[in-house]
């Protein structure tokens, strides 16, 4: 039985065990060029073009005939039938070698706890001193409101939390990763309306797949936990945010950008 791994990097691995199985998936492929397929019998994730070159024919070359010399003769219908009696054992003993060679055998590993890095584009600041030096160019205090949406907005890191558990179980050629969750513990004291998370497979130090979850009315009260049902397969999995946003206090960040308001000692600033 052949055995094959899939993922066109937008919907976590597919395992499948024939090569139609994995041929329709191919052609179902939302982006062709990010598809990545892995042989059981290798050790490394392989683009599609590697594949159909792997995947062609092989010109068979003649085989040297070894004559038999039989006691006494048989008869044709006796030659027909002890040629396909021979193909089916070759057969046979084909996939019993190919099955026990290439079957993966998994053994337990401890669970995957892994928490968001502080995104780079988040520096620490010093609050109190930005505000003391905006209440002196000003001349004026801020009101209480202004100084805690202030706060809020350069501090975000550490007070909304992004976090992934995962089961896993390793082979000599892979780790795999199942019941996977994602949680987001919110302690702004504010609802968050909206938030993207970024979920990346590494394999040899490098990104493998990507996808991303959307999140939807983040509350201040308790964790948001989200389970994913995607097996997922290479050396380590990791989340970051890729957006947040919060009206409450004037928020909206983004991994994509440096400043969001114009303003770096306050970048996360908007209203929408």
């Amino acid at each position: 039985m052949e055995k094959f791994l899939f993922t066109d990097g937008t919907n976590g691995v597919t395992e499948v065990h024939s090569i139609a199985a994995l041929q329709t998936l191919i052609e179902s492929a939302e982006h062709p060029e990010k598809i990545q397929i892995w042989l059981f019998s290798s050790t490394e994730w392989i683009s599609y073009p590697t594949f159909r070159k792997q995947a062609k024919p092989v010109t068979k070359k003649e085989k040297p005939v070894t004559v038999i010399t039989d006691p006494m003769p048989v008869s044709s219908t006796g030659r027909r039938w002890l040629k396909k009696m021979s193909y089916i054992t070759l057969i046979a003993a084909g996939i019993f070698l190919v099955f026990n060679f290439t079957k993966i055998k998994w053994e337990k590993a401890d669970p995957l706890n892994s928490a968001a890095a502080r995104p780079a584009n988040v520096p620490v600041m010093d609050i109190d001193s930005l505000i003391s030096e905006i209440e002196d160019i000003r001349g004026v205090s801020l009101d209480r409101s202004t100084r805690t949406n202030l706060r809020l907005r350069n501090t975000w890191p550490d007070r909304i939390a992004l976090n992934l558990h995962s089961e896993r179980e390793t082979s000599n050629a892979v780790t795999r990763f199942f019941n996977v969750d994602i949680s987001i513990d919110n302690t702004t004291g504010f609802n968050l309306d909206n938030a993207v998370v970024k979920l990346q497979v590494w394999k040899n130090n490098k990104v493998n797949s990507t996808d991303t979850f959307s999140f939807k009315n983040i509350r201040y009260d308790k964790v948001l936990k989200r389970p994913l049902t995607a097996l997922y397969y290479g050396d380590s999995i990791s989340v970051t945010f890729e957006s947040i946003m919060a009206k409450a206090f004037n928020f909206c960040y983004s991994a994509a950008t440096k400043n969001n308001s114009g303003n770096y000692n306050d970048r996360w600033f908007c209203r929408e």
